[in-house]
This record gives C-alpha cells, structure tokens and sequence, in this order.
C-alpha cells in the first residue's frame, strides 16, 4: 500500500497543484461568498445580498433552440463604476453552462452545483449590457448527477469590486493551554491593475454584544495583476468559541481603503472553533465528536434540519446538488455539522468496472474535472463552522480521480477527515471512531 501512495503522490506532484481545463474556462478562482457595501454600516446590518455594489438579477427571459437553453436579461455598468472591476456570481445552475456578455462569450464551467463567477469588465460597456447564461444540449453525460432534467437558474448578482480588492478570506482556530482559541484570519488580496497598486486593509473583530475582540491594519502593494495574503492572529475566550451545542457567531469586519477613500466594506458572520482529526478520532473544540449523519437534498427546508435533529442527528451530508450558501449559513447558527460533497456522481449512467476507462473515475481524461470539483467545493464552503469534514463524491466506484481528489484536500488541510461512502474500506476514506455513516454509495 505503501508504494501505491508513493506512486500516486509523485503523479498528483508533476500534473500541477490545481487545473480546471475540463471543468470551467476564465471562471474566477473559487471563493466563500463576498458581498462589498459602500459603508460598514450597511455591512453590518443588511442581509439582503443588494447594495449599490450588488445587483441581484430576477428577470430573466427563457429561449430554447436546438436543445440548447438560453436565459437573457440586461445589467447596468453606471459611470461611478468604471475603474472598478464588474463580476457575475452564478449561485448555481441545473448543467453546465456558458456565460455571454453582449454577445460575446465571457467564460463557462461544466459544474453548475457550485457558485462561479465571471469578470464581466472587459466584455461591458457604460450603461445597459445584455447577458445571456445558455445551458447546452451536449453537456457531457458522464458528468451529469442525474437524469437529464429542464434547465433552471438559480440565484444570479452583479457584483462590483475595487481594481485592488478582497477576493477571499480564510481562518482557522486552535485550542491553546488556557482553552481560548487562537484565531488567524488570513485575507487574500488581488488587483487587476496593470501597475502597482497598494490598499489598506482595515480588520476588527466584534463579539456579538460588540465587544471589539480585534482590530488594525495592514497595507499591501501588490505588482500588476498580483495577489497576495494579509494574516492576523487573535485569541478569543472560550466563551465566543462556536459548537453545535453553542453555535455563536462573531462579526469579521474588512474594509479595504484605497488612495484614502473606502472603496469596499465587508463584514463575515465567523463561527471559530477547532476541528483536528488524528488516528481515526474527530474532535472539535477538544472534545471528540461522533457524527450521526443524514444525508439531505441541497434544497433542505430549516424546518427538516430541525426536525431531524429532534430525531437525534447532528449531521447532515448535502447531496451532491446546487447548495446555497444559505443552507451552510442555516446550519452555522443552528448548530448541525456539514459534510459537503463533491460534484461527481460515480454511479450514473457509467460502467462499475475499476478499469481504465471504465467509469470516470479511472478514466484519465476527467482527472482534472475532479480535482477542480473537489477545490470547488472546497473553497466554497471551507469558512463555515458547521463544515468538519468533506465528501469525495457519490456513487460506489472508486478509482484514481478520487486518489488524487483525496491527496489534493489533504495537501490544501489536515484538520478535517475526507471521506468516500461508495469504499469506506479503502485508504481514500477517513474513518471516523464512533460516527453512523449514511449507507454505501448513498
């Protein structure tokens, strides 16, 4: 077994830390959900997702021609924000699909569970801009999670950043002696800029009664087109720590200040708790935790969540569907695990033989495809207190893609477990000591 490892690692080390050839093309980079306003204050109070930097889009006009499915609206570009960059976020699609500004092709991804976004700078023009999101008929088969179904839309914005911006933002706890976290928030920072642009990122993290746990400044100057990272540590009393028994959230406030004004507010409800995982054993906040987990469709109801908690489940794996970050949010404040899956179903319409070429999980040709999924899903959900461990896939095939989705994870973390239902037996899926696992390939 040893030397299978070795053999595997050495091939995941030459093909490149994380291509996404096969699953999206000029997709941005995969991230936790960013909503900039123009005041903190707006940041700190509004839910809604709209600000003057966002524009959810609710009309749409649906075409269909040849199989292939078109949804088209328009977007406005104001002049106040022509030296700012302009981003379509897709909160999730029922196919793939391709993303057209004025008619000239922005970007596309064959994974529409995920939220993608697009720069729609170079493509838009001051004043009203038409944007079509079409959904093609030949969407490969062998990557669709069920059944050809009707195509469907969901949540669409127009977002608006700064040239020098925050495109991500990340944190991680650890327990010290006294049994306080040490909290490090680490900010990634990017500009489009063609010349060196510096900003200042101002941080403060607030308790929920306000309490100011944290706060300061850093600058940054990037060089043209860079991206870099801003981190800083803090310790948080034991108290504030998030657990399902106590799930509480604090206030991570970034504001982003450019030739002295401030050109994007953002304030992140933060779950901070340690989660480590070591021979078999999960434990958050030091206390070993065993998972009775359920697995639920994307689209789960609060009420359900509630209700199957009353039936003594902690944890709910989400199907590999169209989650919204939503459903994640839902789970941070109520106290439930998540174990997020992958956007690769092994079982349909594919053979089970464990040859090449037998089932896209041996097949080399979709290799990329499932490491971009599995840092899709990833990225996307990794920020939520509620996430403590990760789904490879569904289905019951294993193979070669779900090795090398398993090595990728593993080399982005270590503290959380990654599992396959479809081969618990097998070195790909963590075990995890006293935990109810939903049956195989469920």
């Amino acid at each position: 077994m040893k030397i299978l490892l070795i053999g595997i690692s050495l091939l995941f080390a030459t093909s490149g830390v994380y291509a996404q050839s096969l699953s999206s093309e000029n997709a941005e980079s995969p991230r936790r959900t960013i909503k900039p306003y123009v005041t903190v204050e707006e940041a700190l109070v509004s839910d809604s997702g709209a600000s003057r930097y966002i524009t959810p889009l609710t009309e749409w006009k649906r075409s269909e021609e040849e199989g292939n499915v078109t949804f088209s609206t328009t977007y406005v570009y104001p002049a106040a924000w022509l030296n700012r960059q302009l981003f379509v976020r897709v909160g999730s699609a029922s196919h793939g699909y391709i993303v057209r500004a004025n008619g000239s092709e922005v970007g596309r991804t064959t994974n529409g569970t995920y939220p993608a976004e697009f720069n729609l700078t170079k493509k838009s023009a001051q004043g009203i801009n038409e944007l079509q999101i079409v959904i093609p008929s030949d969407n490969p088969t062998a990557e669709l999670l069920l059944a050809k179904t009707s195509a469907t839309l969901g949540e669409v914005s127009i977002v608006s950043q700064p040239t020098i911006r925050v495109r991500d933002i990340d944190t991680s706890t650890r327990l010290n002696d006294n049994g306080d976290g040490i909290a490090e928030f680490n900010i990634v920072v990017k500009t489009e800029a063609l010349n060196p642009k510096t900003s200042r990122i101002h941080y403060e993290l607030l308790s929920p009664d306000t309490t100011r746990l944290a706060y300061g400044y850093k600058d940054i100057t990037l060089e043209m087109r860079g991206e870099d990272t801003l981190s800083f540590a803090t310790i948080v009393p034991a108290k504030w720590l998030w657990s399902i028994h106590n799930p509480t959230q604090l206030r991570l406030v970034v504001r982003n200040q450019v030739e002295g004004r401030y050109a994007e507010n953002i304030a992140l409800p933060i779950g901070l708790r340690e989660v480590a995982y070591s021979d078999g054993r999960l434990s958050v906040n030091g206390k070993v935790a065993a998972l009775r987990v359920a697995t639920v469709p994307a689209g789960i109801s609060a009420s359900e969540i509630a209700n199957l908690k009353v039936q003594g489940y902690n944890t709910i794996m989400v199907k590999a569907g169209a989650a919204a970050n939503e459903l994640y949010s839902r789970c941070d404040s109520i106290g439930v695990y998540v174990i997020p899956q992958s956007a690769i179903d092994t079982s349909h319409g594919a053979s089970h033989i464990r040859r090449d070429g037998g089932n896209p999980s041996n097949n080399p040709a979709w290799k990329e495809t499932y490491l971009a999924r599995a840092a899709e899903m990833y990225h996307t959900s990794k920020t939520h207190p509620s996430v403590v461990a990760f789904s490879l896939g569904g289905g019951d095939t294993n193979g070669i893609n779900l090795y090398e989705s398993y090595l990728y994870l593993k080399g982005l973390e270590q503290n959380r477990p990654i599992i396959f239902l479809g081969a618990p037996e097998e070195w790909n899926s963590d075990r995890i000591e006293g935990s109810v696992m939903p049956q195989r390939g469920k």
